[in-house]
């Protein structure tokens, strides 16, 4: 069984909720400008270009889920990490077609010898900790190919962002993986996994700051 089957995701996968954080919430690009001039200083301060947001999303894979009606944007990084077997945390975006919106989430991927039905994972920092509550279907299973078991959770991240640079700012981020018998696994973010967050983040302030239009040429003409 291969991981790529296992591991779509869409809008509709956003269903577990992390502790401390609200329901499922959604940030809308910014509306295209109206037909009717507008002030020079708002077109040019608060407008990305086309080469702005294709520079940013270039280091990403964009495909279109026709069944959720948008565009999933993952980063190359979590792809060779599950190649490699080895845990991850990874954001990823996805941006609706018809009334485009943003949404951020975040996978947590558990590898390891054994089987682990995930209950809750925590984040630690030199600072802070933040749990995440899994829910109750185990998404996962053992793959032969990598020889290995893995386990699978999709967060919505309700535009905590700011956990995310804090994870970016630590020495040192660990997540500790539990599950439902009590059995665990920490894993330390790798420096390609902080970069991954990184990129991700910046794809995410770009899309912001994009109107519509300029948005959905750029993703239709990146669609792998």
């Amino acid at each position: 069984m291969k991981l790529t089957g296992l591991f779509k995701r869409g809008a509709a996968c956003l269903c577990t909720a992390a502790i401390l954080m609200g329901g499922v919430s959604a940030f809308a690009l910014s509306p295209a400008l109206p037909d009717e001039p507008a002030p020079a200083e708002l077109s040019v301060t608060n407008a990305v270009s086309e080469a702005q947001l294709r520079s940013a999303l270039s280091k990403f894979t964009v495909t279109y889920d026709s069944e959720a009606e948008g565009w999933q944007i993952d980063s190359p990084y979590e792809e060779a990490s599950m190649e490699k077997a080895s845990c991850g945390l990874y954001p990823y975006l996805f941006v609706t077609n018809d009334d485009p919106t943003v949404y951020l989430s975040l996978g947590m991927t558990y590898f390891g010898d054994k089987k682990l039905d995930m209950k809750s994972v925590r984040v630690e920092t030199e600072d802070n900790y933040y749990d995440f509550t899994c829910g109750e279907e185990f998404i996962g299973g053992y793959d032969n190919d990598l020889k290995a078991w893995f386990a699978y959770e999709l967060f919505d991240m309700d535009d905590e962002t700011g956990w995310l640079n804090e994870w970016l700012a630590a020495k040192s981020v660990t997540a500790t993986f539990t599950g439902r018998d009590g059995s665990t696994k920490t894993y330390t973010l790798t420096k390609d996994n902080l970069q991954a967050i990184r990129d991700v983040l910046n794809v995410y302030d770009t899309l912001l700051g994009s109107d519509v239009s300029t948005a959905r040429v750029v993703l239709r003409s990146l669609v792998k």
